[in-house]
């Protein structure tokens, strides 16, 4: 396929019946590449504790993976709390309770089978956004101290993003809750967190126990646009 004949002209076939990502010839080993890595990421909701791997070695995953991320101004504003064992069981509990306490009753047993399907996991990430560092930056750089927020919430999603990403390249399953802030101050005094770090979400994993489904993509022209 010609790449694009004209400047201008948007590029709206479907790239993968033409262009593929380079990989060793047949007769070499297979090699992973890293878009090979990105797709193993997929929301998993049937989670479990069968996890071979040592709460250290997850532990150590999860920091490595957030410690790769770029932040804005360098700012590593994002904070961790890794979650295993009656810790992860209990914040489960809390929002539990909180949603008790805050959905109708006649939610509730629907809201309930969600949050024990993420108890029975085998740990919990919360993401934090450290308000301390975003307001050091927006008196440093006045001029961009609207921007702060907005780049730190990019810098979170970075985050969450990597550390799920590096779950799955593991063979774990994970999905993004978000029960904040609802359950921030709870977890926070049960926790010890400092007041200055705000919850962004939750990631929840363990082992897979149930079927993906097909994920459903929208038509790529809907998408993307490619300009020469």
């Amino acid at each position: 396929m010609a790449l694009l004949n004209k400047i201008g002209h948007v590029l709206t076939a479907d790239l993968t019946k033409d262009f593929k990502f380079k990989k060793k010839q047949a007769d070499a080993p297979f090699e992973i590449t890293f878009v090979d890595q990105l797709k193993k990421r997929r929301s998993i909701y049937e989670l479990g504790k069968k996890v071979h791997y040592s709460q250290a070695y997850i532990a150590e995953l999860i920091q490595e993976s957030v410690r790769s991320c770029p932040s804005a101004y360098n700012s590593q504003s994002t904070r961790i709390v890794v979650l295993f064992g009656e810790s992860h069981q209990h914040f489960w509990d809390i929002v539990k309770d909180i949603q008790k306490r805050n959905v109708p009753i006649a939610v509730f047993e629907g809201v309930e089978m969600k949050i024990d399907q993420c108890a029975h996991a085998f740990g919990t990430v919360l993401f934090y956004e450290d308000q301390d560092v975003i307001h050091k930056l927006q008196k440093q750089v006045p001029f961009s101290a609207a921007d702060f927020p907005v780049w730190s919430e990019q810098t979170s999603g970075m985050a969450q993003f990597a550390a799920w990403t590096s779950l799955a390249d593991s063979g774990l399953g994970a999905s993004l809750q978000h029960y904040n802030p609802a359950v921030d101050t709870a977890v926070a005094d049960y926790f010890g967190i400092e007041k200055s770090w705000l919850m962004r979400a939750q990631l929840v994993f363990g082992s897979i126990e149930g079927p993906v489904q097909e994920k459903e993509e929208p038509e790529d022209q809907d998408r993307f646009r490619i300009y020469a």
